[in-house]
C-alpha cells in the first residue's frame, strides 16, 4: 500500500514538474500554454526597434520574448529580480498581443497559470469541502445531532472544516495577489523601454 502511495506522490510531482517546465518554456507554444486567469484590453507603447524580429528583451524583472509571426510577446518574469527566491504555487506569465507597434498600441493582455496550479487547487477544495459535507451527513446518519453535546460537536467540526476553507482562499487569493503583481510590473517595464528608445 506504501508503495502505491510513493509511486502515485512521485507521478503526481513529475506531472507537475513537466507542466511547470512547459509554462515557462521558451518558444511559441509558451502562447497558449496553461490556463488563462485574467484578461485586459489598453493601449501600450510598443516600439519595433527595441523588440527586433525574435529573440528576447532584457527587462528589469525578468524578460520578454518577441514572436513577431503571432503578433505577440510573452513576459515571464525572473523572481531573482524581485529579491525573492521562492515562487508560490500559482506562478502567472502573461502574453501581449498586438495589432500593430507604435507608441500608442491597442493590446490583449492575457494572464495564464499552469494547469497543474488550478487543477491541484479545485481538487484541494473539493477534497476538503467533501470531506466536510461526508462527515457531517454520516454524523447525523449516525444520531449525532440527537443531543446537546453531539450538536456542539457538529458544530465545532463544522466551523473548523469553514476555517480551513477559509484559510485556503485567502491563501489562494494573497499568492495571485503578489504573482500579478510581479507581473504587472514587468508589463509596465515592456512599456517604460519601448518609450525610452
Amino acid at each position: 500500500m506504501q508503495s502505491v502511495v510513493l509511486l502515485g506522490v512521485v507521478i503526481i510531482a513529475g506531472l507537475v514538474i513537466a507542466d511547470w517546465r512547459a509554462f515557462t518554456r521558451r518558444n511559441d507554444t509558451t502562447l497558449r500554454y496553461g490556463i488563462p486567469v485574467a484578461r485586459q484590453q489598453n493601449r501600450l507603447s510598443l516600439s519595433a526597434s527595441s523588440l527586433g524580429t525574435g529573440g528576447s528583451l532584457r527587462l528589469g524583472h525578468g524578460a520578454a520574448h518577441h514572436y513577431s509571426e503571432h503578433k505577440a510577446i510573452v513576459l515571464l518574469p525572473d523572481l531573482r529580480q524581485f529579491g525573492v527566491s521562492f515562487r508560490t504555487a500559482w506562478p502567472l506569465n502573461g502574453v501581449v498581443y498586438y495589432n500593430s507597434l507604435s507608441d500608442n498600441a491597442e493590446v490583449r493582455f492575457i494572464k495564464r497559470m499552469p494547469w497543474s496550479s488550478a487543477v491541484l487547487t479545485l481538487f484541494w477544495f473539493m477534497a476538503v469541502a467533501g470531506g466536510l459535507i461526508t462527515y457531517l451527513v454520516s454524523y447525523a446518519r449516525a444520531g449525532g445531532f440527537s443531543s446537546a453535546s453531539g450538536t456542539f460537536m457538529a458544530a465545532a467540526v463544522g466551523g473548523l472544516g469553514v476555517l480551513v476553507l477559509l484559510f485556503g482562499i485567502i491563501v489562494v487569493v494573497a499568492a495571485y495577489w503578489l504573482e500579478d503583481k510581479r507581473l504587472m510590473v514587468l508589463y509596465h517595464e515592456l512599456g517604460s523601454s519601448a518609450s525610452a528608445r
